[in-house]
């Protein structure tokens, strides 16, 4: 008798061993999970405040080249930070869609902020850090670059 008293117990503690480890490992995934979507979403609210930024850049210099004369010069440095959330971004213009696209790297999220402007836009990017919005006198459109 004392030996099935002994493999109950240690059969007992085994399986209760086992169904802690499953259910700490659906803890850990879900937490996991939790915690990348939350990281998405802080990307997310971060390429939006700097699309926004960059766009209203872009709208100033677009006022300045159409009040501007003749041959107008318009340039604007705009510092932003070099990363979000620990990602790099990447911000382009797209001129068939009169849209600016702001994508990060790891994990991928991509934001579109509408453009309107009176001045054509010139397809192009810059990565996250100094951007220089310009008007480009030789083919007379706005453009982002790194500054």
């Amino acid at each position: 008798m004392r030996r099935n008293r002994a493999v109950s117990t240690t059969l007992s503690y085994t399986l209760s061993l086992a169904i802690a480890s499953i259910l700490v490992s659906g803890l850990l995934i879900a937490g996991g999970n939790f915690v990348e979507s939350r990281q998405e979403q802080v990307i997310r609210d971060e390429l939006e405040v700097i699309g926004q930024q960059v766009a209203s850049d872009i709208a100033r210099i677009d006022r300045l080249v159409v009040a501007a004369d003749d041959d107008p010069t318009a340039r604007l440095n705009h510092t932003f930070p070099t990363r979000v959330s620990g990602s790099s971004y990447r911000v382009s213009i797209d001129p068939a869609a009169d849209a600016l696209t702001l994508e990060s790297t790891s994990p991928d999220v991509s934001v579109t902020v509408s453009l309107t402007t009176q001045t054509d836009l010139e397809a192009s990017s810059a990565d996250g850090g100094v951007i220089t919005v310009l008007y480009d006198e030789s083919n007379g459109r706005l453009e982002v670059r790194n500054g």
